[in-house]
């Protein structure tokens, strides 16, 4: 327990940053590994589902209410609008795949070892700076960010150039 009057040290810097690159970089792997395959044409993951991947009109409530709030913003479900203009531009679908696989990955181990350093950077400090906590989540959810997006990465553009012998 902290002393009366006593101020806890600043959060360092370094700590801050690592959290943040982590959690952007987790929400990117998310959308990538479960959302994103959706919004390919050429996703291998898509045309695997057979019926075009995309979602049956909803039945709750709460499902209504989101395609309505879509539609309002969108024009059409979202899932419709993203396919589309991946269908219609190159530009589109890469930088939608670099921002769902690559960036993920990179971000993710930027903040794993932004992460690291500041924690270095805080235990070397002697009291002066706080974030210990942050650091070590900066780099669990930074490293689970790069193996999801690195898994992605593997399952999509270079499982399909490993020989017959290993797939089967």
């Amino acid at each position: 327990m902290m002393a009366r009057g006593k101020r806890r040290p600043p959060i360092h810097w370094m700590s801050w940053t690592g959290i943040a690159m982590a959690v952007v970089a987790g929400v990117l792997a998310l959308y990538g590994s479960m959302v994103a395959e959706k919004h390919f044409a050429t996703s291998p993951l898509r045309q695997a589902r057979g019926s075009a991947g995309l979602p049956a009109p909803p039945t709750t409530k709460f499902g209504q209410l989101w395609v309505r709030a879509e539609t309002t913003l969108c024009g059409d479900r979202f899932d419709h609008v993203m396919l589309a203009m991946t269908q219609r531009s190159k530009i589109a679908n890469y930088s939608l795949q670099l921002i769902a696989y690559v960036l993920p990955f990179f971000l993710g181990l930027a903040a794993a070892l932004t992460g690291g350093w500041a924690m270095k950077v805080v235990q070397q400090s002697e009291g002066r700076y706080a974030g210990n906590t942050l650091a070590v989540f900066a780099m669990l959810i930074g490293g689970a960010a790069s193996v999801v997006a690195g898994c992605m990465i593997l399952s999509l553009y270079i499982w399909p150039y490993i020989p017959n012998l290993y797939t089967t």
